[in-house]
């Protein structure tokens, strides 16, 4: 099945805007005590532990539930951060860069977590660099959001992940292909909607900000997917020179980078 997906209008970005200033106020109110909460649960662990070991049972299990309490505020912690992330992205600092050398740097960060999993993961670059204009941060993040997302997929014994770049029609591309479980056919739709999720401690934020991330770059993402065949992502991005001039057109954009890094 094929996702797709259109560049906002300028309402809608008046409303992701509106939504980003209610989201950052709300944040802070609860940021703030929520890290008073997390404070308080280590000291509590580090008092009980201090205890005299005459009731071992009663110390431990006073432990487990000042640790339990730790790490829910921990995920909450985790939770509100990323759905900043989406609300109030942060501005995108452009550089010439080459998509090679994104996913390659991508892929050194988690192929260490991918073997401890026994997942085998494989890599395909372009023969020739892809140079494009974009946030190497930003890019990093999407593309391992979708990378964790096949990591998380997998179902069978022999787990499988390919890694591709290339060109099509003059645009840069990267390509992420698993074969784990594949998307149920009821929830194909669901995806992108904000906390939506099946993973057991998913945030259902991840593929959201992967798509914001894109959209933002002027690309697009596909996600095509078959119930127990498993999952192909492609994002597809404009190249350094369809950014450029597409920038160049712009009133008050400044000077364009022009380092390749």
């Amino acid at each position: 099945m094929l996702y797709n997906f259109l560049v906002p209008t300028t309402r809608t970005r008046k409303k992701l805007a509106d939504l980003g200033a209610v989201a950052s106020g709300l944040a802070h109110e609860i940021r703030n005590p929520l890290n008073s909460l997390y404070i308080n649960s280590q000291l509590l662990v580090e008092m009980i532990t201090a205890l005299p070991d005459s009731e071992a049972v009663r110390k431990e299990e006073l432990l487990s539930t000042a640790r339990a309490n730790l790490k829910v505020t921990q995920r909450l912690s985790d939770l509100l951060t990323e759905f900043l992330r989406f609300a109030r992205p942060p501005s995108m600092e452009l550089v010439v860069t080459d998509l090679n050398r994104v996913v390659s740097e991508t892929l050194r960060f988690i192929e260490v977590d991918f073997s401890r999993r026994g997942i085998e993961l494989k890599a395909a670059l372009h023969p020739d660099p892809l140079p494009l204009l974009a946030d190497e941060k930003q890019l990093k993040q999407a593309l391992l959001n979708l990378l964790l997302n096949a990591e998380e997929a997998m179902d069978k014994d022999r787990k499988r992940v390919r890694v591709a770049t290339g060109m099509k029609g003059g645009r840069p591309f990267a390509r992420i292909q698993d074969n784990g479980r594949g998307i149920p056919r009821a929830e194909r739709t669901q995806i992108y909607r904000l906390f939506f999720t099946t993973r057991k401690n998913g945030s259902g934020l991840g593929l959201p900000i992967v798509r914001q991330i894109v959209r933002d770059h002027g690309g697009t993402i596909i996600i095509r997917s078959r119930e127990g065949r498993g999952t192909t992502a492609t994002i597809t991005l404009p190249s350094e020179a369809q950014s450029k001039e597409k920038l160049s057109g712009r009133p008050g954009k400044g000077l364009l980078p022009e380092k390749v890094r």
